[in-house]
């Protein structure tokens, strides 16, 4: 025997599919939120090696460093104030061919 199925019926069906589905939203939203500390909190947290500490300790040390060797340049323009400093045209023409304007490293 074959039963007719009615409006009302697949309405009811559809109806408690959607309550089912909202509750288990909710609850995954209740074991999130429980999970976490509250609503809205995050306990993401961060861990860095000992060497990772070590390196920022090195690149903020060298990031206050200047840029401008001061006891090179006062020893150039001394060289230069007294007449003894020379420069070798054949030797910055030699190295502007192998390698050009090259950034150095």
């Amino acid at each position: 025997m074959v039963l007719p199925v009615r409006p009302q019926d697949a309405s009811g069906v559809y109806q408690r599919q959607v309550a089912q589905a909202q509750a288990a939203t909710a609850h995954e939203a209740t074991r999130r939120t429980a999970r976490s500390g509250g609503p809205g909190r995050r306990t993401d947290e961060v861990s860095l090696s000992a060497t990772a500490q070590s390196f920022a300790r090195v690149m903020e040390a060298v990031q206050q460093q200047s840029d401008v060797r001061a006891d090179r340049v006062s020893a150039v323009r001394a060289r230069i104030a007294d007449g003894t400093y020379s420069i070798d045209a054949d030797l910055i023409a030699q190295r502007l061919a192998e390698h050009g304007f090259e950034a150095r490293p």
